[in-house]
């Protein structure tokens, strides 16, 4: 796969400082969200779809990206899963995502 070096550039270009503390990358524990936004696609991480989800955590508006997982118990699955049992929307709807790390990897678990 070549890399299209215009298109990167102009991803480039258009960064402002301070654009990475934007995307939430959430520390082991339990954290208060509430969506502000459906799921929207993303752009794809060494050709895995993916998905993000605008939210607010600790008062700060964040963005979070995650792959389109095929499990139910992927992250994707268990928004999925929310979003049915709230009349098939996200936004305006708070939950607790639980964040437990083996130093390696992280789990998440939403909790609606």
């Amino acid at each position: 796969m070549s890399i299209n070096y215009e298109e990167e550039q102009k991803k480039l270009e258009a960064f402002e400082p301070g654009d990475a503390s934007f995307y939430w990358r959430p520390e082991p524990g339990q954290h208060k969200v509430k969506a502000l936004s459906e799921l929207e696609e993303a752009e794809p991480y060494k050709d895995k779809p993916q998905r993000q989800l605008k939210i607010s955590v600790n008062g700060e508006e964040k963005t979070w990206t995650f792959a389109v997982g095929v499990s139910p118990a992927s992250t994707f699955g268990q928004l999925v899963k929310l979003a049915t049992t709230r009349n098939n929307v996200l936004t305006n709807e708070e939950f607790t995502v639980v964040v437990v790390s083996d130093g390696k990897k992280n789990s998440y678990t939403i909790v609606g």
